[in-house]
């Protein structure tokens, strides 16, 4: 689909049409430096194995983002949309974790990262990704 001239390699140019074409819309600038970063060998051309690299990261981006998912909906007990205190206690306590023992090490996760007392995906993901639980090892 990028390779538009079906020559094995992909130009600066048939990135941003292909871009273009999925209604991505983004500054030639953007572009170059997208093209630079999958562009490992500097030869000006994404080869085969080069877009197999971006197209892993892509793959493996959405694969977390769906076990992220996964966790979230675990949490969310209630199914609201969001993660409170009570329900990430909760469910740390069932997994034996220790910070599910005490409800302020709960609080303290969630308002490291948000101070309504709710998550929301977004924000249970920054928690899962060392927000909230550094909040623990910042404070003991």
């Amino acid at each position: 689909m990028f390779d538009r001239n079906m020559d094995g390699n992909i130009t600066k140019e048939e990135l941003s049409n292909s871009l273009d074409n999925f209604g991505i819309f983004i500054s030639d600038e953007e572009v170059t430096q997208i093209f630079e970063s999958i562009d490992v060998n500097r030869d000006g051309f994404v080869d085969v194995d080069e877009f197999a690299i971006l197209y892993q990261t892509i793959v493996n981006e959405r694969d977390e983002e769906e076990d992220m998912m996964e966790a979230f909906n675990v949490f969310d007990q209630n199914r609201d949309g969001f993660v409170t205190f009570e329900e990430l206690r909760s469910v740390l306590s069932s997994l034996g974790l220790k910070q599910g023992r005490v409800m302020e090490d709960c609080r303290k996760m969630i308002t490291k990262v948000d101070g309504d007392g709710r998550l929301n995906f977004m924000e249970f993901k920054q928690m899962m990704k060392g927000g909230g639980f550094a909040a623990l090892r910042s404070s003991q």
